[in-house]
């Protein structure tokens, strides 16, 4: 386990469990698109296509990773998940690798699709992460180094749920652009099981715990823009976005 001597952690503490950047265009989109092709490199290992309700999904390795390309009517998904793993594996917390990487491995398709992207109402940058700790207590006391001000007894709290918005107007200078930071901070606990079948039956065993400090991230650009996002500027949004989103990984609810 990462520890620091009182400090916060260094951002790729943070094991990424799923990541994603999502489009809502301002008009309906055809799911007949040459994106996977066109982006990717290699082509899926499964699709779906059901045109008469406007859905698409398509999915293929990528790095080690499950890149996803998936279109309904009003939302588009660029996402990273983990690769299926053995039963053996199965509870390991740290799914997709440090943060930084998985970041660094989507924006290699998600930033050349921009150019032939629709036009865009919103746009969103989220990831699922978790940084591994000895328990719950020493979870809650790492969680405090991130939220500061916020007390936190960690020999007499359970079930912690801290969630909020900070909303800031976009660096970017575009007039009237807010962006939300939607967090939501826990500590969650995995209970690791195995099944055991033998002469006497089913027998359930369980084999330890493994707890996590959980950040969930939503950075959107505020549906109060009211207009398109301008098509030359969303690459300058993604990136303030993302930067956001790592701030608060690497610095805290400030």
């Amino acid at each position: 386990m990462t520890t620091t001597n009182g400090k916060r952690p260094p951002i790729d503490a943070w094991q990424v469990e799923s990541m994603r950047v999502s489009a809502f265009p301002s008009e309906i989109v055809s799911t007949e698109q040459p994106w996977w092709n066109d982006f990717v490199g290699l082509p899926p290992e499964a699709v779906v296509s059901r045109p008469k309700i406007g859905q698409y999904q398509s999915q293929g390795d990528f790095e080690g990773r499950r890149l996803g390309l998936q279109i309904q009517p009003g939302r588009i998904d660029w996402s990273l998940s983990g690769v299926v793993k053995t039963t053996e594996e199965e509870f390991n917390l740290a799914l997709l690798g440090p943060l930084p990487e998985v970041v660094a491995s989507l924006l290699k398709v998600v930033v050349p699709w921009l150019a032939k992207a629709p036009a865009l109402a919103r746009f969103a940058f989220g990831a699922n992460l978790l940084q591994p700790v000895e328990n719950v207590r020493d979870g809650y006391v790492r969680l405090q180094k991130y939220l500061p001000g916020f007390p936190i007894d960690p020999d007499r709290s359970s079930d912690f749920f801290y969630q909020i918005n900070k909303p800031q107007p976009s660096a970017t200078g575009i007039e009237s652009l807010r962006i939300n930071r939607l967090m939501k901070w826990s500590v969650q606990v995995a209970q690791r099981m195995t099944v055991v079948v033998g002469p006497g039956g089913v027998e359930t065993r369980a084999l330890g715990e493994e707890a996590a400090c959980r950040l969930e991230l939503d950075i959107n650009t505020a549906p109060s823009f009211g207009r398109t996002l301008p098509a030359e500027r969303l690459g300058e949004i993604l990136s303030e976005m993302v930067g956001l989103g790592l701030d608060i990984a690497k610095d805290g609810a400030r």
